[in-house]
């Protein structure tokens, strides 16, 4: 089982750039069961909330954070002194091509985000992920979970779909009212073990 951080979206150095819900980076996490000494690639990185949570699980391992934005490569890379990050490689660029960047295969990969580049992603993700290796992607919008749902299908194996709905609660005139935050689509998928190796 990973170890997982758990780090508070209070802990991270925050900016402009998107960052994924807490409760979304501990379940991804979970779900890609990342090991010590995993290589796992974090793909449209943002703040970094999911490359964080994957060098504490990957702390022997290498973690790949792709961003192509610069604000948020400067965040990534504030993150990375901030938590003690050492597995932690900037990829400064836009994925796919800055993945060629990656000198390596890969144990796990996270997406999310794709910058309109959805099928190019799952194609370097076929051929760069290790046998039996996992691939997540987390989406927001229906449109691109529906998208990516073939695309996984039609590379991958054992592709599981969940949404995960959250609820926070806060505190309204001394009572705790839930307020409700919006759901995401979680998919996880794994490289068939005959994969070819690179």
């Amino acid at each position: 089982m990973s170890e997982i951080a758990g780090y508070q979206d209070e802990a991270y150095v925050r900016g402009k750039a998107p960052m994924t819900k807490r409760e979304i980076r501990i379940l991804t996490i979970a779900f890609l069961n990342i090991q010590p000494e995993d290589v796992v690639v974090d793909i449209g990185a943002g703040t970094g909330g999911i490359t964080m949570e994957a060098a504490h699980a990957a702390y022997r391992g290498k973690v790949y954070a792709v961003e192509g934005k610069e604000a948020a490569q400067a965040l990534i890379l504030q993150n990375k002194a901030h938590f003690d990050a050492a597995p932690v490689t900037l990829i400064a660029g836009q994925a796919p091509e800055a993945l060629d960047q990656i000198p390596e295969m890969v144990d796990k990969i996270v997406v999310g985000g794709t910058g309109g580049e959805m099928a190019g992603i799952f194609d370097w993700a076929k051929t760069h992920l290790k046998p039996g290796g996992k691939i997540n992607a987390n989406f927001i919008t229906l449109e691109n979970a529906a998208r990516a749902r073939v695309l996984m299908s039609e590379r991958f194996t054992d592709v599981e779909v969940v949404e995960i709905g959250v609820s926070r609660g806060r505190m309204v005139g001394g009572l705790t009212m839930m307020t409700a935050q919006n759901p995401v689509y979680l998919m996880t998928a794994t490289q068939p073990s005959s994969s070819p190796s690179k």
